[in-house]
This record gives C-alpha cells, sequence and structure tokens, in this order.
C-alpha cells in the first residue's frame, strides 16, 4: 500500500508539473498580448516570461514541499510502529527468558527433593545406607546418619544458592553458622576432597563450594582460638 501511493504521489505531481508549464505557456502568451507589453516589444515578452515561470516555479515547489512532508510524515509513522514491533519482541522474549527460569528452577528442585527423599530412606533403613559410600572410614552407623544429616543441611543451602534465594554473603553467614557444629567441620572436611571433583567446571555450585571452604577456614579458626 506505500508502493502503491508512491506512485500515486509521483503521478500527482507529474501531471501537476505539466499543468504549470502549459499554464506558464498560456500566462506569458497572455501577457505578451497586452498592449502595454506589446510596446516594449521583446524585453517586455522575456519579463513577461519571467514572471510567469517564476510563479509556476513557486506553485511547483509548494507542492513538492508538501509531498515531501507527506512522505516523511509516513516514514515517521513507518518507523514508530517498526519501534513498537521491536518493544513487544523484546517483552516476548524477556517473559520467555523467566518462563525458562522458573521451569529450570522447578526441574532443579524436583531432582533435589528425589535426592533428600532417597537420603531420607537410608537414614530410615541400615540395609539401605549400606548402598552409600562411607563418609568416613570405619565410621559407625550413628555417624553416618550424623553426616547424611549434614549432607542434608548443606545441599539445601546449597540449592537456596544455586536457585538464587541467597546472596554470596547470605550464604557465606549461613554456612558458618552451621560450621559452629563440630560434626558438621568434620563432615566437611572428610567430604571436601569428593565434592572438589563434583564441581570441576565452575558454575554456580562451585562457587557454592568455594564460599563453603572459607566458612570452614573462618570457623575453624575460630574454634581453635576460643579452644
Amino acid at each position: 500500500m506505500a508502493t502503491a501511493g508512491h506512485m500515486r504521489e509521483a503521478c500527482i505531481l507529474g501531471i501537476t508539473t505539466l499543468a504549470s508549464c502549459v499554464g506558464s505557456f498560456g500566462l506569458t502568451l497572455l501577457l505578451t498580448s497586452l498592449p502595454a507589453i506589446r510596446s516594449q516589444a521583446d524585453s517586455n515578452a522575456g519579463q513577461a516570461y519571467g514572471a510567469a515561470a517564476a510563479a509556476t516555479s513557486v506553485v511547483v515547489l509548494v507542492y513538492i514541499a508538501r509531498t515531501f512532508r507527506h512522505q516523511n510524515d509516513e516514514a515517521r509513522m513507518h518507523r514508530e510502529v517498526l519501534e513498537a514491533q521491536t518493544a513487544e519482541l523484546c517483552m516476548q522474549r524477556e517473559s520467555t527468558q523467566d518462563q525458562h527460569k522458573t521451569v529450570q528452577r522447578s526441574a532443579e528442585a524436583a531432582v533435589r527433593a528425589r535426592h533428600i527423599k532417597l537420603l531420607e530412606m537410608a537414614m530410615d533403613d541400615p540395609d539401605l545406607m549400606e548402598c552409600w559410600p562411607n563418609y568416613k572410614t570405619g565410621a559407625n552407623h550413628t555417624l553416618r546418619k550424623q553426616y547424611m544429616y549434614c549432607n542434608l543441611i548443606i545441599s539445601h543451602l546449597s540449592m537456596c544458592y544455586e536457585l538464587d534465594y541467597l546472596t554470596d554473603g547470605e550464604a557465606e553467614e549461613g554456612l558458618q553458622h552451621i560450621f559452629k557444629s563440630e560434626i558438621i567441620r568434620e563432615f566437611w572436611q572428610s567430604s571436601r576432597a569428593p565434592r572438589s571433583h563434583t564441581a570441576p567446571y565452575g558454575g554456580r555450585m562451585r562457587k557454592f563450594y568455594e564460599i563453603a571452604d572459607n566458612a570452614y577456614i573462618r570457623s575453624s579458626r575460630s574454634d581453635g582460638m576460643a579452644g
């Protein structure tokens, strides 16, 4: 439709120009036929033609200016429409990303819940506990059960951190609090080496382990100084 409008404007401009030329020629003939002009012969005829041409040029320029203004208004409207469409696409993309993050968080929470359920089953049944690797060589049933519970506590903090429910500072504060427990510190010391192989390539989990190590070191130093 925009192309048809431009063609229509071009046709109107051509017709207007042609009509102006014809009008200029007719006006020139009219002016040169007047007695006052004919008495001055060619010079007056030239002046009459110049006046007619000037008048015609003014008409053409006014129409051209009007045409350019109309085209500029159309271009501005198209630009505004494109900007509105771009903004709408950006909003849709942000909404899609938010939905993806929500689904991902729900899936991660479901996986963690399943892991917790498996540990709970092992804690309630000594036979099932034997299916899990021992955190410490020679640990008795009570200690293994305590270590599994320690794992649940730290895993809970890790999940909250990975899902952005905790900032770095909040995670470290929570870890320093739980590391006041001697059993949890012993558990972390026993599981530090295996954990370093769990998330060796970075990411939120690896960052959490680094925060936990810092909290563990501070808590150990504080406990040593207190002792």
